[in-house]
């Protein structure tokens, strides 16, 4: 038996939960979508249901219950900690083990890569805009405000807001604006 046919056999209670609650949540698709390079349907969340990054979203988005279920079935990844109240569509884990994401709300298209920080700092925690990168070992606390399109490079520690178009970089942190 391929691969394919075990996760669609392993898959069935995941592939009816994905044509339930797709109509109710469309951020399912959007984080969908960010896997495939744009497709959804049936076809390519069963494509996608062998990354276990993809279903720790996937079961972030579902009810509680619902995805305790769903991992005992196929478990996700286990040491990637996301607690945030909004997150929007369009999340993307490249390979998120070792990540913390505590952050106030986390726009479209964010995406983030192995040993990633987000969280508190002396005044509180960050909000996050759209179309924002973090790469490995960064480091993002406190009440500060990162902007849309951000991109953080590896290794930086970032405690200062940072403007829209912006890429950042170093310990501390040198932030270069209207970059795209």
């Amino acid at each position: 038996m391929n691969v394919s046919k075990l996760y669609w056999l392993l898959g069935f209670l995941h592939i009816v939960c994905y044509v339930y609650y797709r109509n109710q949540k469309k951020t399912i698709d959007e984080d969908l979508s960010e896997y495939t390079g744009g497709r959804c349907g049936v076809r390519a969340f069963v494509s996608v249901l062998p990354q276990k990054e993809y279903r720790y979203i996937f079961y972030y988005r579902i009810p509680f219950f619902i995805r305790h279920i769903l991992n005992f079935i196929l478990r996700r990844t286990t040491n990637c900690y996301l607690h945030t109240v909004e997150v929007l569509g369009g999340v993307r884990i490249v390979h998120g083990y070792s990540s913390i994401i505590v952050a106030k709300s986390i726009g479209h298209h964010f995406s983030f890569f192995q040993n990633v920080t987000v969280g508190w700092g002396k005044n509180g925690i960050p909000t996050i805009g759209n179309n924002v990168t973090l790469f490995p070992g960064s480091v993002i606390s406190g009440n500060i405000i990162i902007g849309d399109n951000v991109r953080v490079a590896a290794n930086t520690v970032v405690r200062t807001d940072v403007p829209d178009n912006s890429l950042v970089y170093g310990n501390p942190a040198v932030i270069v604006p209207n970059c795209k």
